[in-house]
């Protein structure tokens, strides 16, 4: 019993601050795809939800931080190298801007270039149909014999 409450407690503490945090990550990255390329004449209730997704992560990030261990900050910041902090500012900052200020293209966004970086986040690969696409798209047509 003392072993399991003993494991509970070391699952509990040491690993679920990590996970949620991973978890907010992951779907900062499921938001940029989502909303990444939301036009500036999109639809008012679409651009609400995609701010209102935005700011929620940012406050997570936030409060993860502010309320977080002192060694769940640590780690953050020191093996990782995530600045979640900054991270969920740059989120509220960004749904700010998509709701209000009809901002477009999210992707393009320098906010989100310093989002990708504080969390340390991959750019989205681009497709094998696009690749070759784009790499076939200034040869010349085949023609028939």
């Amino acid at each position: 019993v003392l072993l399991g409450a003993m494991g509970w407690g070391i699952t509990n503490l040491l690993f679920g601050p990590l996970k949620e945090i991973v978890d907010l990550r992951r779907e900062v990255q499921e938001c940029l795809i989502i909303y990444g390329n939301l036009a500036k004449d999109a639809p008012h209730d679409e651009r609400h939800k995609a701010a209102e997704a935005f700011r929620r992560i940012g406050a997570a990030f936030v409060a993860r931080h502010i309320a977080a261990y002192p060694w769940v900050r640590k780690f953050c910041q020191s093996p990782l190298q995530w600045d979640i902090h900054s991270a969920g500012i740059q989120l509220i900052g960004l749904g700010n801007s998509t709701q209000f200020d009809g901002f477009s293209f999210v992707n393009a966004s320098p906010i989100v270039f310093l989002i990708r970086m504080s969390l340390r986040l991959p750019e989205p690969e681009e497709s094998i149909i696009s690749r070759t696409l784009r790499e076939h798209a200034a040869q010349p047509p085949m023609e028939e014999e």
